[in-house]
């Protein structure tokens, strides 16, 4: 895998590590004018002052989406261009302070986030005035969150000078990426794309929607805190999605959708080219899904198409390894709940025939865009390479400046969410396969598995759920003969972080996967998997029991 620097191809990259002054532009003299204010006068009469100010701004440009529904496209949406912005405050002093507390627990989902303005003026004087009302708000929140904590705490009757100090400051790091606009995009020419593939919908009667949308974004963030820690860096790409409705012969309905992010300042012939292929290959997919047959209860090997992997991953080490640092109370509950490999650290928490990494300064790989790309983390800290398992043992973790253990240091792995202050996340993980196989070994290899098993047949997985439906979409029965057959209606069965251990085997061939919180993944992505396929000893899968949907009264036109 050849690290390959995306800003250096298209946005062009100057002062990486170790730069010192700040850019000349509106974002960053604004911030830093209202946070040096703030930290000389922000006071309240019997509360703590301020000792930590962090500022995060976010220029979002979505180009006009152009969409097309079965040839017909649809008026081209006014292009945004949205400035938000996020500020927060800590109180008390470092071995104390205000953060790492949910001070609500009914309202978690809202309590420990950044206060935050969206569609901001922009201009030097509007971002001040956004900034200084921000920080006002984001004072008052961590005073009162203070005292609550240090209640909370009293009750615990803990020697304070034996527990961790709640936040260590730690050396700051800069990174400075020149921000050009972002190309000029023919709004014709994607016009008469989405109408020209989308069209191809017609030619299967059993669609009743087959959608295509194309929006080009850029995303530039600024980032500054008063430890003297900042970046400047940019995500630009095009957002490309296909969504189609149908019901399969059975009758029961089916949404799937396909996603991809590519990058900006390509060739437009190999668009048109990738377009054609990749609605083609959507289409074959969703006429194999029209075809399937009811599932039955299952019992044993299956095989993750790469496509499918990186979902298995989110939802069984992604969510374990991160948001170590437990918040306080114990009990608290937040729509980004901690992670349970906190305390699995040189243990045995995975196959040993893939290791898995976190690479922060990976913007690109194989000429796809990497959401994760986080040189500075959102605490000001160089983001490190992280080995995060070696021979199935889990060696690193993602850290923050928030310590898990005595003398442990931040690696940079802290992050700012729309749903949460900065806690420890990963970036971009890629799972590396010690004896890689091509498609065919691995499906040679799960038809062996079942015959081992006395199985008639195994099962392919083409996706694979992260939300609470658990249904997969997209299933083929592999038999010991080799024939091949669609299925429908199965749903994966007390899914844990044990199956991680069930990888028998892996995949010579990566695909990207982008992921962000909550409902942020679409437009947002912050994190990537680079997957390949992977061979599972063992899964449960059974019916989802659901039934037939409702007919049209009146057949489609």
């Amino acid at each position: 895998m050849k690290k390959i620097l995306y800003v250096a191809v298209l946005l062009g990259l100057f002062n990486t590590a170790g730069a010192t002054k700040l850019p000349e532009n509106m974002y960053f003299k604004a911030m830093k004018q209202e946070m040096d204010r703030s930290l000389k006068k922000l006071r309240h009469p019997g509360s703590p002052k301020p000792f930590y100010i962090a500022y995060k701004l976010e220029n979002l440009h979505l180009y006009p989406t152009v969409a097309a529904l079965l040839g017909a496209s649809y008026p081209s949406r006014k292009r945004d261009d949205v400035l938000s912005a996020y500020a927060w405050v800590d109180v008390g002093n470092a071995h104390q302070d205000s953060m790492g507390y949910v001070h609500d627990a009914y309202y978690a989902q809202h309590a420990y986030r950044a206060r935050r303005m969206v569609e901001i003026p922009k201009g030097y004087e509007a971002i001040r005035q956004n900034l200084w009302q921000l920080t006002d708000q984001a004072y008052v929140f961590a005073t009162e969150v203070f005292e609550q904590k240090q209640a909370y705490l009293r009750t615990k009757a803990a020697d304070s000078k034996t527990q961790l100090p709640d936040f260590v400051p730690q050396k700051q790091s800069s990174y400075i990426q020149e921000i050009q606009p972002a190309p000029v995009m023919d709004e014709k020419q994607l016009t008469q794309w989405v109408e020209k593939f989308s069209a191809r919908g017609k030619q299967y009667p059993f669609l009743e929607q087959f959608y295509l949308s194309i929006t080009p974004v850029q995303r530039e963030v600024y980032y500054l805190n008063s430890l003297g820690g900042f970046y400047q860096v940019a995500f630009l790409s095009m957002h490309v999605q296909w969504k189609a409705k149908l019901r399969n012969k059975d009758g029961f309905k089916q949404t799937r959708t396909k996603t991809f992010w590519l990058p900006l300042g390509e060739d437009t012939e190999k668009w048109e080219e990738f377009l054609s292929d990749r609605t083609q290959e959507f289409l074959d997919d969703l006429q194999t899904i029209y075809d399937a047959i009811p599932g039955q209860n299952y019992l044993g090997p299956v095989l993750l198409a790469s496509q499918a992997a990186g979902p298995f991953l989110e939802s069984v080490f992604v969510k374990n390894i991160q948001n170590l640092k437990k918040l306080l109370p114990e009990d608290a509950e937040t729509l980004e709940k901690s992670g349970s490999f906190n305390d699995k650290l040189n243990q045995r928490v995975i196959s040993n025939v893939i290791d898995l990494y976190d690479r922060p300064d990976w913007d690109m790989y194989d000429g796809w865009p990497l959401g994760g790309f986080m040189p500075v983390d959102d605490e000001g800290v160089a983001a490190q390479t992280l080995q995060l398992t070696q021979n199935g043992k889990l060696v690193d973790l993602p850290r923050s400046s928030r310590p898990l253990e005595k003398g442990a240091h931040s690696n940079g792995h802290a992050r700012l969410t729309p749903t949460s202050l900065p806690r420890e996340r990963l970036t971009n993980l890629f799972v590396e396969a010690r004896a890689p196989k091509t498609w065919e070994e691995l499906q040679e290899e799960l038809i062996q598995k079942c015959k081992e098993l006395g199985l008639e047949y195994g099962y392919i997985l083409y996706d694979f759920p992260t939300g609470d439906d658990k249904t997969l979409a997209w299933v083929q029965r592999l038999y010991v003969d080799g024939k091949t057959e669609p299925v429908y209606g199965l749903q994966v069965n007390d899914l844990t972080p044990r199956a991680l251990r069930d990888i028998r085997a892996a995949g010579d061939k990566a695909f990207v996967m982008h992921t962000a919180p909550g409902l942020f993944k679409e437009v947002l992505p912050t994190q990537s998997i680079i997957s390949p396929a992977l061979l599972l000893e063992e899964l449960e899968l059974s019916p989802d029991n659901k039934k037939a949907d409702q007919k049209p009264f009146v057949p489609k036109p």
